[in-house]
């Protein structure tokens, strides 16, 4: 029966076969079965060792307080309380709570940070041996072996999550959680797993030139992930970040419950929103807006895989696909903003800070290669199709859809769209940062970013990506970090935090800056956006001339 399933399995996903064939042997099965079994036979016995035990009679002299001793009627503590046969009276529920509550966490790390690294070291692996590009010419689809890395690499992952569910599954109801509650988490766990793990593929694709750092820096951040997504609800736009943890679910059955270990976990749920709907007090709302985010996630994170797994040396995303990526994205950021009660003060903040990460990603996604943006300042008028005789005529129609040309035009237009989408709601909440200027200045940065990271990839340098990833990370956090440390103030020099920092680092201070400050900003901001595409635009005529006429000129 064993051989006839995997005869299927086979036929259905060769990749997914070939996965389980290497990894589901006796051995590693036993080894699985094994650290999740004493891990919950551990827990088990830990919190067994916590019920308190009643002295014997004669030397019971104190009262005894402990927190899963069950409240008395006269008193909100934990003073603990004998039966009629002596023993003490132990709130069961509370006890079996924090079981649950342990045993969800430990499997969300499990299957995140753990599958994260293994799906990463094996792409890396298989990048090194060479075995990737024997992969990508077989007559697999790329949806074939997408499917059958996420299912079979991290298979033994799986195997010791499924022995955990009947104890974490009777430890929930038996703290009188509701069934569809521990179902919702169970179906945010699926849903976050596709999600980091799509991300993980892409990742690893993507990033071959870190070597064996890959697997460390991705299980590193989905750690890190997890931690904020612990961290309290704070009703802004950085809640989107808890709703791609499974953990986001877990705070619904917490709610209700009198757990003053635990209360951080629950705080502000009742009040979130989203487009103003009370997604905190409807568990269907939450699983339905976790679904939404983690499934935009693993769409896109698969749009980039079926486009870069073909073929090494495409972008990630195409421009086309890169404009509703950001309306997409845009747009959930700003169902996070919107509150009927907003809090005082940083919501802009972690508007602006998420807006910084997606666009660098977009940048890192958009951003062609030296080979490609040679082909394209070459042969730009052989690309592109004799039906479509506009491009030629007008250039700046390429730059805006040629997934080959340079990424600048295409970041700026994702800019604009993301200012007139949020544009209503700052309107709204009466946010500024002084003024238009202030967004101006956010662009330019932004854009100062995509080029030099394109001068970068077109140089003929070794390491081009890690140069370009150490000069525009040192652009965007040493000014903040040595304006700080002269204690330059964004009230004592407006001017030069205006024109080198993001506006994430300093709109939550008073900058009482002048019209004429921010106007000499943004002019040093466009004369260095003005050089550096200069300059690029240099190289790119250089490389469009032929090696001939390039010869006669020399």
């Amino acid at each position: 029966m064993t051989l006839h399933l995997l005869d299927k399995i086979g036929n259905w996903n060769p990749q997914l076969f070939r996965e389980i064939k290497g990894r589901l042997n006796t051995g590693n099965m036993a080894i699985a079965s094994a650290l999740s079994l004493g891990a919950q036979l551990l827990l088990f016995m830990y919190y067994s060792a916590q019920i308190p035990v009643p002295p014997a009679n004669g030397e019971y002299t104190y009262p005894t307080y402990h927190r899963f001793c069950l409240e008395t009627a006269d008193s909100s503590t934990r003073k603990c309380v004998r039966d009629a046969l002596g023993n003490f009276v132990i709130n069961w529920r509370e006890w079996w709570l924090e079981i649950f509550i342990l045993l969800s966490i430990s499997s969300v790390l499990a299957l995140l940070v753990a599958g994260t690294y293994m799906l990463v070291s094996d792409l890396d692996k298989e990048e090194r041996r060479g075995t990737l590009n024997f992969i990508r010419l077989s007559p697999q689809s790329a949806k074939t072996i997408f499917l059958g890395k996420i299912l079979g690499v991290p298979i033994l992952l799986y195997l010791a999550t499924i022995l955990a569910v009947p104890l974490h599954l009777y430890a929930g109801l038996a703290a009188q959680i509701a069934l569809n509650e521990i179902l919702c988490f169970y179906i945010a766990v699926a849903a976050s797993c596709a999600l980091f793990y799509s991300t993980a593929m892409l990742f690893g694709l993507t990033t071959s030139w870190l070597g064996g750092f890959q697997p460390w820096l991705a299980s590193a951040t989905v750690f890190v992930m997890l931690g904020i997504s612990w961290l309290p609800l704070t009703r802004t736009a950085w809640d989107v970040l808890h709703f791609l943890s499974p953990l986001a679910m877990l705070r619904y059955p917490l709610f209700l419950v009198d757990k003053t270990d635990f209360d951080s976990l629950a705080e502000n749920l009742d009040k979130l929103q989203w487009f103003y709907s009370p997604v905190g007090t409807n568990i269907a709302m939450g699983i339905a807006l976790s679904l939404l985010v983690c499934g935009t996630g693993i769409y896109w994170m698969w749009q980039g895989w079926q486009r870069r797994f073909p073929n090494p040396s495409a972008t990630v995303l195409s421009k086309r696909q890169s404009y509703l990526l950001v309306i997409c994205c845009q747009v959930i950021f700003l169902g996070f903003a919107l509150q009927s009660d907003p809090p005082n003060d940083g919501n802009l903040i972690c508007l602006l800070i998420l807006n910084l990460v997606m666009f660098l990603a977009l940048i890192a996604a958009l951003t062609s290669d030296r080979q490609s943006l040679y082909d394209w300042a070459r042969y730009r008028k052989q690309i592109v199709p004799s039906s479509q005789k506009l491009w030629r005529r007008y250039p700046l129609l390429d730059l805006i859809w040629s997934d080959k040309s340079p990424a600048v035009v295409a970041i700026a237009i994702n800019f604009l769209s993301s200012v007139i989408i949020l544009t209503p709601w700052a309107l709204l909440e009466k946010n500024e940062i002084n003024g238009f200027g202030g967004v101006i200045g956010c662009l330019n940065l932004i854009l100062i970013y995509a080029a030099i990271t394109q001068l970068f990839l077109f140089t003929k340098t070794q390491n081009q990506e890690i140069w370009a990833v150490g000069t525009v990370g040192s652009a965007i956090l040493l000014p903040p970090l040595i304006l700080s440390m002269l204690l330059l103030t964004p009230e004592k020099a407006p001017i030069l935090w205006l024109s080198l920092t993001f506006g994430g680092f300093w709109s939550s201070s008073s900058v009482a800056a002048s019209g004429n400050t921010i106007l000499l900003s943004i002019l040093s901001q466009w004369s260095v956006l003005v050089l550096l595409n200069f300059k690029l635009r240099s190289q790119l005529r250089l490389a469009g001339q032929s090696a001939s006429k390039a010869l006669l000129k020399a």
